[in-house]
């Protein structure tokens, strides 16, 4: 195991077709969600429930952690990356619209349904974007051999 570059997390985090959000609400109680991230405007975001749990944890504590791994079969090779910062909730109907745009792009989808749906501002955003102040992560000697998979 050894500590992973700049560019080796920032390959992690490109490749990872999910991410685990992590957030602690104001009684320090832990919640995490799994959700595909994608990024915009030099953030990382996320289409997540905008009445949910992390929705709740954010009334206090607006510090998250995303987590992105990978890893063989074997588990034999593996990468782990943590990144932490700061959480919000974008509710501008551009925004949203560009960020259900990205996300349908990294998935091969059309959202452009939801993305008109959201956007009328009814049901709150689920645009979610993280500014990261702060990247970690470890890795298996051959983990680079992931990146092919």
């Amino acid at each position: 195991m050894r500590r992973m570059t700049a560019n080796e997390m920032r390959a992690v985090v490109g490749r990872a077709k999910w991410a685990t959000i992590c957030a602690v609400d104001c009684s320090g109680r832990p919640y995490a969600i799994e959700a595909t991230p994608f990024a915009m405007d030099g953030e990382t975001c996320f289409m997540i429930n905008p009445r949910g749990g992390v929705s709740r944890c954010l009334a206090g504590n607006a510090r998250v952690l995303l987590k992105y791994t990978l890893a063989s079969p074997d588990v034999t090779q593996w990468a782990g990356v943590s990144c932490q910062g700061l959480g919000r909730f974008d509710p501008e109907p551009k925004a949203l619209r560009r960020g259900w745009s990205s996300l349908g792009q990294r998935l091969g989808m059309d959202y452009s349904a939801q993305a008109e749906r959201f956007a009328a501002g009814k049901r709150g955003s689920p645009l979610f974007r993280v500014r990261v102040e702060e990247m970690s992560g470890r890795c298996s000697q051959g983990w680079r051999d992931l990146l092919n998979q």
